[in-house]
């Protein structure tokens, strides 16, 4: 009797080998085997040595490359809640990565920029995160590597499509009911 589990290694679970089935191609699935491998990463090669959350790396680099941003277009850019992201900041701040400053054209509004000490955490922590990435990916071509990359980054920018989409079924079941 043949055995349900697939006999190619590629269909199996990357840790105790177990048959994926449908999962095989599912890319939630997929994406949470690699977080897997990206998050012990993280959490070894920048987390613990620079006491930085996964999310809080993610804001000062944001903030690096688009100085002056607002924690608005900060919480737009990470799908999160304004109060979220102040929380996210209000460490920061205390931890003297970044600063707040009033803007000129709008008192409301708070811009967001780099202390030099943020500025040079952020450089480190993305040096080291860039060489885990390589060795994570080291099995792959430099090709494979670029697709991968530009594939994950296409399924993120269609995120307002999918949400469109996502509202656009819920409303045609509501139609349906």
């Amino acid at each position: 009797m043949k055995n349900s589990t697939s006999s190619r290694s590629q269909d199996l679970t990357p840790q105790g080998k177990l048959g994926e089935g449908g999962l095989h191609n599912l890319l939630g699935y997929q994406l949470a085997q690699a977080t897997i491998v990206t998050d012990a990463d993280f959490k070894r090669q920048c987390g613990e040595p620079f006491d930085l959350r996964p999310v809080e790396f993610t804001i000062l680099q944001l903030i690096q490359e688009n100085a002056g941003v607002t924690s608005t277009r900060l919480a737009q850019a990470l799908a999160v809640t304004k109060p979220g992201v102040t929380a996210w900041l209000d460490r920061l701040v205390k931890r003297g990565l970044v600063a707040r400053a009033r803007s000129d054209t709008d008192g409301r509004a708070q811009l967001l920029q780099l202390t030099a000490a943020g500025k040079e955490m952020v450089v480190k922590a993305l040096k080291v995160l860039q060489e885990a990435d390589a060795v994570a990916m080291q099995h792959l071509s430099e090709g494979e590597r670029k697709i991968l990359v530009e594939l994950l980054r296409k399924v993120a920018h269609g995120r307002a499509l999918h949400r469109k989409s996502a509202t656009n079924h819920s409303q045609d079941f509501r139609q349906v009911v």
